[in-house]
């Protein structure tokens, strides 16, 4: 493992501008650099580098990073590849340690997780070569018509109809990692076999190319039709997309990418000249899913079939990603006929029907509005009533925004109603409770411990916005304040806070490239919520790259508000509590007299 303080140094050593500079012609914009970014086709230049965050940024397409992850994304290096380069070029030599916690343990799970993608590997190799000698799997493939170069560049593959065949891949078939890795199953009394039998088998690369599992398609009609490995230590159908390393260039040439939901869809696709296509792994979309989804491109679109099954699919995608939903990406639902998946659609009509049908797909806002209506008597006010109450539900899990507010604007009009006020925003992933908050619903005065409150879960994550600007702000916050966060919160200041230098010191970019490292051994709750809060804020941006001292300003006016809040709730519990036990009078008055003085602007003593 490269230590992480070392990859800290190491972005605080290179130069973000120079690194993307060689890359992609940049002018200075002020403060920072602007250019055509190299991620999508654009006219105009929405690709920014700030020198002060050592950082990048595309507002057209999402694009971000450091120096690191442009090496990374841009190039298509390794992540060691990469901290190799970047050391290479400020005269530094990589380090390696073991990792952190518990060093053996640790290092015995990251041993375990290069095993298993090696013996992935090796299967994925041998199931190719056994495509070679399966003539009836190759007519299958040349009936639903696939040539050899789809199958190749999909690294396609059939496990042949035995029970044990992979032992003539792995001479120790009794190794653990076998069962670990889901390519043999432990049957009873100990006896072993082959998970996969009879199937063509697709392997799932991650992003850079490495075999995480497989999805089996039976070659008849035997069930399940399509097999998927189990959960892994390297696999999780919740992350993954099927063939997002096949598609990324023609996802960045094309502009767009298209979601479906099967194997055969998006390799049929591929084989009309269609490969920007990509599948979720026979699970519902998830919050990751759409996060990868927009890393990919601005413009996603998802094809479902037009039957009820696909409409529910459809309805279940659009809550994942109405948090995600802003006016700097466009997210659309093509409904095929009936009779059709995007497979035969394609061959039935062809590429540019298909082209036809996700260019005429419904947006978010429209498929939105069609939901809240559904079902409902819209010519009643009993009907029209119940559609405003479920449109605000769906319009309470995005961000507030222009594209929120324009959709009120069209639910009002469509609905008939003039006052359309919708509750805050819910965040991605949290609990929601029968008001559209995104927050459990606020403890009693006789509750203790940590949990969620209406009023300081907005202002908290207000704060730790700014902190995951400005790091080094982070020791700032007391320990009632840190108490008075929900638990995702509080697990993301201990994670920052875990990540400061000796001295105090980090930086925004060292936080990222950490985040994206976790991220990669599936991160944490804390980690995702930190990706989340660092996505670009055009005021925060501003205000990090300019002047500290309005920043700084707003820091302590949070601060200084959670601090009243928690005072007042604990005001509230002892005040309870005082009515049977008359010792805590001395502490409530203490307390309200500490609110007092906070709230008359004289620090308590």
């Amino acid at each position: 493992m490269i230590p992480q303080q070392f990859i800290d140094d190491l972005l605080r050593r290179v130069d973000v501008v120079e690194i993307v500079g060689q890359h992609v012609q940049l002018k200075k914009a002020g403060v920072n650099y602007s250019g055509l970014c190299p991620f999508h086709t654009e006219k105009s230049p929405s690709f920014t580098v700030s020198p002060t965050k050592q950082f990048y940024h595309c507002f057209g397409c999402g694009a971000h990073g450091t120096a690191l992850g442009f090496l990374i994304e841009h190039l298509g290096m390794p992540f060691p590849q990469a901290v190799e380069e970047l050391a290479r070029r400020v005269g530094l030599e990589v380090p390696r340690q073991a990792p952190p916690g518990d060093p053996q343990a640790r290092k015995r799970e990251t041993d375990q997780r290069a095993r298993l993608k090696d013996y992935l590997l090796e299967a994925a190799k041998f199931y190719q070569r056994r495509l070679k000698d399966a003539p009836h799997a190759i007519d299958y493939l040349k009936g639903r018509g696939l040539s050899g170069e789809i199958a190749a560049r999909y690294h396609l593959g059939y496990a042949p109809d035995a029970w044990q065949s992979l032992q003539s891949v792995f001479s120790d078939y009794q190794n653990r990692d076998l069962v670990d890795a889901g390519l043999v199953i432990e049957g009873e009394a100990d006896k072993r076999y082959d998970r996969f039998r009879d199937r063509i088998m697709f392997p799932i690369l991650s992003g850079r190319g490495e075999v995480l599992g497989f999805g089996a398609r039976t070659l008849g009609n035997d069930e399940p039709k399509y097999l998927n490995s189990p959960e892994t230590p390297v696999f999780s159908k919740g992350f993954e997309l099927y063939g997002v390393f096949e598609a990324r260039p023609a996802i960045r040439e094309a502009r767009q990418v298209w979601v479906v939901e099967g194997y055969m869809d998006v390799v049929a696709l591929a084989q009309h000249g269609l490969g920007h296509a990509v599948a979720t792994l026979g699970t519902a979309t998830t919050a990751q899913h759409i996060q990868q989804l927009l890393r990919l491109s601005d413009r996603v679109v998802f094809m479902f079939d037009g039957d009820a099954a696909g409409q529910r699919a459809a309805a279940r995608a659009l809550e994942t990603a109405l948090p995600f939903a802003s006016e700097q990406n466009r997210i659309d639902f093509a409904f095929l006929p009936q009779e059709h998946d995007p497979d035969s659609f394609v061959r039935a009509h062809g590429a540019e029907a298909l082209r036809s049908w996700a260019s005429n797909a419904k947006p978010l806002s429209a498929w939105l509005l069609e939901l809240a209506g559904a079902g409902q008597s819209l010519e009643i006010a009993e009907g029209r009533a119940a559609a405003v109450a479920e449109a605000k539900r769906l319009l309470a899990m995005m961000n507030a925004g222009p594209l929120r507010s324009q959709i009120m604007r069209e639910a009002a009009r469509r609905f008939d109603v003039e006052d359309f006020g919708v509750t805050p925003a819910a965040q991605p992933g949290a609990a929601r409770d029968a008001r559209g908050w995104g927050d459990r619903p606020r403890a009693s005065s006789g509750e203790s411990g940590r949990f969620s409150r209406p009023v300081i879960r907005p202002l908290a994550e207000r704060l730790l916005q700014i902190l995951v600007r400005a790091p080094d702000w982070a020791r700032r916050v007391d320990r009632d304040i840190a108490a008075s966060l929900d638990d995702g919160q509080g697990a993301l200041l201990d994670w920052i806070l875990q990540r400061l230098a000796p001295d105090g010191k980090t930086s925004f970019a060292a936080l990222h490239e950490a985040a994206l490292a976790e991220g990669r051994e599936r991160g944490s709750d804390a980690v995702r919520l930190f990706i989340r809060l660092a996505q670009p804020d055009a005021a925060l941006d501003e205000l990090a790259d300019g002047p500290v001292q309005p920043f700084q300003e707003e820091f302590e006016r949070a601060i200084s508000r959670l601090r009243l809040r928690t005072l007042e709730e604990q005001a509230a519990r002892l005040a309870n509590l005082a009515a049977q036990d008359p010792m805590a009078l001395g502490e409530l008055q203490q307390v309200r007299e500490t609110i007092r003085l906070l709230k008359a602007g004289t620090p308590p003593q």
